[in-house]
């Protein structure tokens, strides 16, 4: 496995006993970069400057406008524009910060939420296809989205999205799927896919 995986704050535990092939190791946590967050939150800055920069243009040209706000409702009205600009990117960030994809040596556990967490997991030997997408956006900011295509139902198509690395993230998923496909001796025929 590529150390730049692994987090190193957690331990990877031992098999105790047994064989070690069966037994399901936990291996890495991995979470979305805030870093995909970069080009909303300028698009709501610039936003946010703009109908500030209205309203105070508003309230300057037009007098009967003017004579009708004072300073308190003013910077209310800029603060409700600031309010309402910033919200949708610091949503975004809660959504990403809750995130996070546990692999293991036999699944992978999908975890996410605000206020109230779910959590699925799919079994590694059931993914199908690894696809890696990088978009203008994420390239000029090192990030990637790994695509996999399952044989879940409530998953057939798996996003873990901003992902600093994103090809070595892929090539991981892809030993880990192949391992584990070796070890079930599992099999897949044309046509099965949905059984």
């Amino acid at each position: 496995m590529d150390p730049n995986l692994v987090d190193p704050d957690v331990d990877v535990p031992k098999p105790m006993g047994g064989d070690s092939v069966t037994q399901e190791i936990s291996l890495t946590t991995v979470k979305p970069s805030a870093k995909v967050l970069i080009p909303s939150f300028i698009g709501w800055v610039v936003m946010g400057a703009c109908l500030t920069y209205l309203t105070l243009y508003a309230l300057g040209e037009y007098q009967y406008l003017s004579d009708m706000a004072s300073e308190d409702v003013v910077a209310g009205l800029v603060a409700v524009i600031w309010a309402g600009c910033l919200l949708p990117v610091l949503f975004q960030l809660l959504v990403l910060k809750t995130s996070s994809y546990a692999f293991s040596n036999q699944r992978l556990e999908y975890t996410r939420g605000i206020l109230s967490r779910r959590r699925d997991q799919i079994e590694l030997v059931r993914i199908r296809d690894i696809t890696t997408n990088r978009s203008l956006t994420e390239r000029l900011l090192g990030l990637g989205t790994v695509v996999l295509d399952t044989v879940d139902r409530s998953h057939p198509i798996l996003k873990i999205p901003a992902q600093s690395n994103a090809y070595q993230l892929a090539d991981w998923i892809h030993q880990l799927n192949t391992a584990e496909k070796q070890r079930l001796n599992y099999r897949e025929f044309e046509g099965t896919q949905t059984l």
